[in-house]
């Protein structure tokens, strides 16, 4: 790695509807859902803190504003966050293009509603960074059997990314390439807005469309972490409550 070249700045994506995980058009929102009396995106946030990241911008929406509360529940926040308001609520991918004047690689994007242990996501960055200066245009954090399962999103093979589907892969038989779970946590090696900018001027707001095209054409590596996922629902967050207080957080 070179030394010169830190990973100091992340993104966290935090501006959705959250529409599986809201009953009401209420507040609270879905990063701000307590999970185990703590903000949801506050878990994400510690642990971005906890792997150097100095300053962490995220993107909210009029639906997600009490994401600016952020500060009252912890004072320490004021010196890592800053919010972006979106005005228009399209597509992740759209999303993601608010930051494109802030951020220049390598940088990390997240969304608001990931889940890990910190020892394991601090290594997992950590060998991320292994990757700056190395040919490599992106890194993603893969997980092969995370406590609450997602979709099957990735095709692996020797820490090499071939394929993404966001609706799962389905086990078919593919040699040597394992399936695996996860893509919450991005590290952009090369830059990713012109290839962007190019689908939202096409009105294709989709990250995932956007994703999938990028892996077949760039060189995509994997980041692996023991255990990850996110919260999307009423029950995977009660079901991440237990799992919390099985292991003492």
């Amino acid at each position: 790695m070179n030394v010169s070249i830190q990973l100091k700045k992340a993104v966290i994506l935090a501006s959705g509807y959250g529409n599986r995980m809201r009953k009401t058009t209420c507040f609270p929102s879905k990063p701000m859902t307590l999970i185990d009396e703590r903000p949801l995106i506050s878990y994400i946030i510690d642990l971005l803190i906890a792997g150097g990241i100095e300053k962490i911008y995220v993107v909210y929406h009029s639906v997600t504003a009490d994401v600016l509360k952020l500060l009252d529940y912890c004072d320490m926040y004021a010196e890592y966050l800053e919010f972006i308001e979106e005005d228009i609520q399209k597509g992740t991918l759209l999303t993601f293009s608010r930051v494109k004047e802030i951020l220049t690689p390598p940088f990390l994007m997240a969304f608001e509603d990931v889940i890990a242990q910190k020892g394991d996501f601090v290594n997992m960055l950590n060998l991320g960074r292994q990757y700056i200066s190395t040919a490599a245009d992106l890194v993603i954090q893969t997980v092969t059997a995370p406590s609450i399962l997602s979709e099957q999103a990735f095709l692996t093979e020797n820490g090499r990314i071939f394929e993404y589907r966001k609706n799962g892969i389905a086990d078919n038989g593919y040699g040597n390439q394992e399936r695996k779970y996860g893509g919450m946590v991005y590290l952009w090696l090369s830059n990713p807005f012109p290839i962007m900018d190019k689908y939202i001027i096409n009105q294709n707001y989709k990250f995932s469309s956007f994703l999938e095209k990028y892996i077949l054409e760039h060189v995509v590596f994997e980041m692996p972490i023991s255990d990850m996922w996110d919260v999307d629902t009423p029950e995977a967050a009660l079901l991440t409550e237990e799992l919390l207080k099985k292991r003492g957080r």
